[in-house]
């Protein structure tokens, strides 16, 4: 399975141009955080912030997809977390480096429970991200096929240069910021009202 992160928030928000043209990043399996398991915090970065998104999943083969038959390979969909190295993230950016070991490192994306969902109910679907500690509870709400490219243009992008195989995932409208993670809370995720998947942040 490969995991493909379109990463157009990350960019400049003032250039039109990368609005338009998807971008994106790999992200390794073993960042999946696996059911059950707490989110510990890591100490190779001060701040880690938590940018939700949504998993899209491939459900066949294919390669050189024509946008207008995007729809053709998509068969579900989960509300995801990916757990950011924000001051990382910003440093490498500044000095043209790739972002690898701010997005991607072992446990730091945890994924919902996948759900039969075609283009149309992905373009309408509503999540949310709630962080709950002793201090405050936070709640992110998010729309996300409604931030970054099309769907289908970045299937067709993605597929152009690379075989989408059976299980791939792409993450699409990831946030650009998000709440700081911080030990000793709970994070939620839900879709459409319904609970998705709970997790303690340690």
């Amino acid at each position: 399975m490969t995991i493909y992160a379109i990463v157009n928030d990350f960019l400049d928000p003032s250039a039109a141009e990368t609005a338009a043209q998807p971008v994106w990043t790999i992200i390794s399996q073993s960042a999946i955080l696996q059911g059950g398991n707490p989110y510990f915090v890591p100490d190779f970065a001060s701040r880690f912030e938590a940018r939700t998104a949504l998993a899209v999943r491939i459900g066949k083969l294919g390669k050189g997809i024509a946008p207008r038959f995007a729809s053709r390979y998509v068969d579900s969909a989960a509300p995801a977390v990916v757990m950011v190295a924000a001051d990382l993230l910003d440093s490498l950016r500044k000095a043209g480096l790739p972002w690898t070991t701010a997005v991607s490192y072992d446990r730091g994306l945890a994924l919902g429970k996948l759900r039969p969902m075609d283009m149309d109910a992905i373009g309408r679907c509503r999540c949310s991200l709630r962080i709950d500690s002793a201090e405050a509870s936070q709640q992110t709400d998010f729309t996300p096929a409604a931030k970054g490219p099309a769907l289908e243009e970045t299937i067709a992008a993605i597929s152009r240069d690379n075989t989408l195989k059976t299980g791939d995932l792409l993450l699409i409208g990831i946030a650009g910021s998000g709440p700081e993670v911080r030990p000793d809370s709970r994070a939620t995720l839900s879709i459409d009202g319904e609970e998705s998947l709970a997790f303690n942040i340690r």
